[in-house]
Parts: C-alpha cells; structure tokens; sequence
C-alpha cells in the first residue's frame, strides 16, 4: 500500500508511482527477540492481506479525508500451536526527511542541552530508541517531514489494545526513514526512568492460541506542512476530531480563585534574615512525611513572590481585607531592596548573605545547569525571573496606581531591568541566559530571553516608551527565526538544559500583544507558530492504568496535561497559563480548536486541588488551595521502581496555584469575560 501525493490531496494505493510519499510496508513480527517480516498475498487500494510463519494479518483503511487514513489491522494464529509476539506496523518515507519528531521525547535528536535524555535515533550500543506511548502527548507519534510533505503515524485510543503501545523511528536507505508503531508496550534498549538515569529495557508480549486474533487501530496522515518544520501542526489538530475532549471542570473559578487566595496567604513565611516573604511551596519532609514550608523564596519562576503579592492586592481590592495589602506591599519591599544598581537581582531571595550582597559560587563547568542550582550554592541573575519579575512588577504598579497608592520604587524596578537588557539586548544572541552582576553575560544559549521579550512589552504597554516596543519586536524576530522557526524552544525550566516546553509561553503571549499593539498580522503568524509547538507538548488523551496506581486511586486524568521536557517526561499543569492566550487566538481566527484547547487545559489543571473536603494525599491533609506539581504518567519519576507508573508528588509548589489566579484575572482584565463563560 503506497500514500500518493494527488493535485487535491493524498489517497491510498496498491501499487507505487512517482508520486508516491510513503510506504505502508508489509507487517513484521518479533518472537523471542527475532523479527521478520510477513509475504504479501494480495493488496487493494484500501486493504491488504500478508501470511507467513503461522500467520496471517490484514490491513483494513478507511479515508477520513484531507490526508488520514486509519487503518485496522488483524493479526490472526493460523499455527495449531500457541505464539507469543509483538507486531510492529510500519511506514517508510519515500522522501528524504529534513526533520523528525517524537512529540514531548525527541526533537529531532534532543542535540540541544547538557542532560542525558535519549538523543538521536539510536543509543550508542547501536539499537533504536523505542518509547512508550504514555511518553508522548499525542499516542505512539512519529512525524517525518521536509518542505513539501510531512507524514504522522500515531496510536488510536478507541481501545486498550490499540493504545497500549510505542513508537520508534528507524532509518532507512538513501536518507528514508521508516517510522514504527510497536505492539504492546515495549521500551528499548533501556528505560529512561529518571533525570539522566536509565534501567532494564521493558517488554510486554501478545498470546494467541490458535484460531485467536489481535485487532488493533491506528493512523497515518499525510499532509502539506503548513510552515516549515511544522509538519505535526495538521496532526494536532486533525486529533482533536479523532479523540474528542469530553471532560468538564473539578472545580469552579469562583473555588478556584477562594481557595488560591487562601494558599497564598498559606504560603507568606519568613526568609533566613526574618522579613516577610512568599515560600516557593510546600513539601513532605522526607523523614517524617509531615508537610513543611521550604526554606526558599524566588521572585518568579517556581516562586512567583510578585504575582502572589499582586493576586493578593486584588482579592483586596475585591474583599477590602486590609491584611491583603499590607502583606504584599511589605513583601514587595523586601525584594525591591536586594535589587543592583544595574537592575539585576538574583531570583532567590535566602542566596543574599547580607543587604545586596550574595553567596556566590563560581559555576562548576563539570556540572549541569541544574545540578549548579540544585545544589543551592548560590546563582546568577538569570532572564527567566527577571523576565518575571519585571513584567509583574510593572503590573503591580500600576494595579496600585489604579486604587491611588504611588510606588514609583516598584516602577523604578521594572525600568531598571528592562533599560539593562535594552542597553545589553545582543543581535545574535538575544537577551542570553544568565548575567554577571557586572553586567557581562555568562551564558548567552537559549529561548529562555523570551521571559525579557515578555516584561519589555508589559513596561511599554504603561510607559509607552518607544526603546520597549523595538527591543521586544526585534528580540521576537531573533528568538522565532533561531528557535521558533525550527520547532525548538530551550532552556525555560531552568531545573534543566535541555528542549522543552514551557519557554515558548512568553513569545505566544507577546506576539498577541504585539499584534493588539501594532496590528501587524505577521504577529499572528508567530503566536500559532508558537502555540502549535506548544501544543506539541499537550497530552490529547487518556493514559492507562491499573487499579493500583495513584492516578486510578485519585481519580486523576492526563488529557490536558503538558510534559515538562525532554530531561523531565513527567506531566504539569504549565498549560494553564496559556488558556486566555488560546482563547486570544480563537477570538483573533475564529479557529474553535484553540478554545477546545485552552479548556482541555483548563480543565485538566483543576484536578485535586485541595479544599476543605478533600480527603488526605499519602496520608497528609493538603492545605486548601494546594496542588502538587508533577504527575509521573510513564516508566519515569522519583519511585525505587520505575514501573510504579500513575503516581503524584508531594511537591505542593507555589506557581501552579498562582497561574490559575492569574488566567482568572486575565479573564476579566484582557479578555473582558468577568463570568469566566469561556472556561465553563
């Protein structure tokens, strides 16, 4: 069966043409470690029939138009004794691809970044990476792709046979590549199962006694990319037709917003130095299991001391409860004091030693960014939280102009960070990623500038100072043609060094505002091209368990969900975030899928928030408003056995809280929806 390229699309074919894109090969089986691969009997433009070795197997399609095709697939014992065996289901390009993809695993090679996730196609020992299905957003996804053809293979979740499943890319010859959809679940040569660790391979097998067969489905698109190296954006939205999103809220906004106040007041603590701050969260003490505030306060990122305070300042303005304010205004302070000169300021708080002054410890270049960090021997200013903390800033200002309070300080702090990267701002690197408080840059890799794209246009928005606007607008031009424009974002979860998904939030949210700005529709071009990477990262169905697992236990569901990186495979709640700015550009394109999306977000980021009802979390009472961070889908997470896939952590951080605040805000405040209709 061969997928042909036509002047009005793609269709199925039993027999080869020059137009012919791809290949959907005969199947191949594996006993006992052994592939080989089935003879073809007879084949038609829409099915095709193969036998060998005790076998027999047929390929059933049906064109779902515009380039998919699903096609059920059987596998019957025709032996009079029992087999054993994985089946593999295989297409191979036709065409040379520039590019591939394993969504949320392997951007074409994982060649960016210090960790030691899998990269290429191949572990050194020779043999093909083979993940999961559950590590992917989009089930067993594979996506080759050049210029002018792009071709997807990925998992149906009608049932559990056809879900439960992995995918692998192998190489092919003269350039071709052959992408792979393995039954069942298999994970080779060894397991990814925890940051920068590995263990045994996983294997699961098929038994059919004689007369018995496997039925599973799957799909193959082919498509036209509709920019380059984004070969998976018709794959992401032709799923949302394929797996449709039926879920709806755990909680409403008005709870939402109640018990989130609540935990932020929860969370105000006391830094080393005795001045009031936020806590970046909650966590079981290891020895007792008992939650306890950690001793670490940051400005943004994890953090988030300035959008607490500002989310603050609005239940106040809403409630009038005077403490609100106090607590924020005084915690506002004590930040504003640590700040250079210069503008920099380092994003821990308990790192100052003394007034400005800072516990710093040259960086080991033996060890990874986020070993440096982890490590806490203190940092330097890196553009992540002063991206945060300037746009926060300067919003908290003038929130507090609008009920009479002047505090032109919280300005001056917005200003000074934003002048320095104007002044600093670099043609070919951009904002870089970390500084020296002298003011030379220390690393300069990364998409992480993007948070400083994100604070310049906030300060123009109030200042409207022109030197705002052009830094943004040409760091934006910069970071979408190095990174953007080649499907890749670095950097942003500065835990890691490596891909990953979260730095792509600031260039969605400031291409929309710089299309509101200027009303150049160029800009629009940037925020999908940036939501589809996104996107990328955004898990469109339900991952299986078993009735042992937490996720089961909890009621917890993964549709919705985002992966964290490709070092960290874990799921979040990051989307968030990005539901007004999706339902920004359902309202600029009138696309009903971004909506669908910003829900499918939304709805999965409200899961097990704690209120007052909610029964005990590994035997602890949460405090009202909490969330823990991480949900651990795959063979991947902090657990003696990696196997124990479908568990939570105890890390009860303070920005998952925060951005959902936020997103209620935005509501209101940009997208005028005060009875939040859109996210009901």
């Amino acid at each position: 069966m061969y997928i042909i390229k036509t002047t009005d699309g793609f269709r199925l074919a039993a027999v080869a043409s020059p137009e012919a894109v791809a290949e959907i090969r005969p199947p191949v089986l594996e006993e006992n470690g052994r592939e080989f691969r089935l003879y073809p009997e007879r084949c038609g433009d829409m099915e095709a029939h193969y036998s060998g070795f005790g076998y027999a197997a047929s390929y059933t399609a049906a064109d779902l138009g515009s380039g998919l095709f699903s096609v059920e697939r059987t596998i019957t014992n025709t032996d009079a004794v029992s087999h054993t065996f994985k089946t593999v289901f295989e297409v191979k390009t036709r065409f040379v691809p520039d590019k591939y993809l394993i969504p949320c695993v392997n951007y074409n090679g994982n060649q960016w970044g210090e960790g030691k996730e899998p990269k290429g196609l191949y572990h050194e020992n020779g043999e093909a990476w083979v993940y999961a299905y559950d590590r992917t957003g989009i089930p067993s996804c594979s996506v080759c792709e050049n210029a002018a053809v792009a071709l997807s293979l990925f998992a149906s979740s009608r049932d559990a046979d056809s879900l439960r499943s992995s995918c692998s890319i192998i190489r092919g010859e003269n350039g071709t590549l052959c992408q792979r959809i393995h039954h069942p679940v298999t994970e080779a040569p060894f397991t990814y199962c925890e940051n920068d660790k590995y263990t045994d391979r996983y294997d699961e097998t098929i038994t059919l006694q004689p007369g018995e067969r496997f039925c599973v489905e799957l799909y193959v698109l082919a498509s036209v990319p509709r920019y380059k190296n984004y070969g998976i954006a018709d794959t992401l939205d032709r799923v949302l037709e394929l797996m449709p999103f039926t879920k709806s809220a755990s909680l409403p906004p008005e709870e939402i917003w109640r018990c989130g106040i609540e935990y932020a007041r929860t969370l105000i603590s006391t830094a080393p130095d005795g001045k009031k701050l936020s806590s970046i969260g909650i966590t079981a003490d290891p020895s007792s299991g008992v939650l306890v505030h950690r001793p670490e306060f940051e400005i943004g990122w994890c953090g988030q001391n300035i959008l607490s305070c500002r989310m603050q300042i609005l239940d106040y303005i809403q409630s009038g409860r005077r403490e609100l304010l106090d607590d924020a205004l005084e915690m506002i302070d004590n930040w504003v004091v640590k700040q250079a000169d210069n503008g920099l300021i380092l994003a821990h708080y308990e790192w100052y030693t003394k007034g400005r002054d800072w516990n710093y410890v040259p960086r080991d270049p033996s060890k990874s960014w986020a070993s440096h960090v982890a490590y806490k021997t203190g940092w330097l200013p890196e553009t992540c939280n002063l991206g945060w903390a300037a746009a926060e800033m300067m919003k908290t200002y003038d929130l507090l102009h609008s009920i009479g309070i002047d505090k032109p300080a919280y300005r001056d702090f917005s200003l000074k960070i934003c002048d320095f990267f104007v002044e600093h701002y670099s043609p070919v690197y951009g904002f870089g990623k970390s500084w020296n408080f002298d003011g030379t840059v220390a690393e300069e890799d990364g998409s992480i500038g993007g948070f400083i794209t994100m604070a310049l246009i906030e300060v123009y928005k109030i200042t409207r100072e022109p030197r705002y606007l052009q830094t943004a607008a040409a760091s934006m031009d910069l970071y979408f043609k190095r990174d953007i424009d080649e499907f890749v974002c670095t950097a942003g979860a500065i835990d890691c060094t490596c891909v990953d998904k979260e730095t792509a939030g600031p260039f969605i949210i400031s291409a929309l505002d710089l299309y509101e700005i200027t009303g150049e529709k160029r800009y629009i071009d940037y925020a999908l091209r940036a939501s589809y990477y996104f996107c990328s990262w955004l898990f469109h169905y339900d991952v299986l368990y078993g009735p042992e697992a937490e996720f089961t236990q909890y009621g917890y569901y993964t549709t919705g969900s985002t992966a964290v990186s490709t070092q960290h495979p874990a799921l979040d709640q990051w989307g968030e975030l990005m539901c007004p700015e999706f339902l920004r550009l359902y309202r600029i394109t009138g696309d009903e899928k971004w909506r669908i999306r910003a829900k499918m977000m939304w709805y999965n980021a409200t899961q097990l928030i704690a209120t007052e009802d909610s029964p005990p979390i590994h035997g602890v009472k949460r405090p009202v408003g909490s969330q823990n961070e991480a949900f651990y889908q795959c063979r991947w997470g902090h657990r003696a056995d990696c196997n124990e896939r479908g568990h939570l952590n105890d890390w009860l951080v303070a920005w998952v809280n925060l951005f959902r605040l936020t997103v209620l805000d935005r509501l209101k405040t940009v997208l005028g929806d005060g009875n939040f209709d859109a996210l009901r």
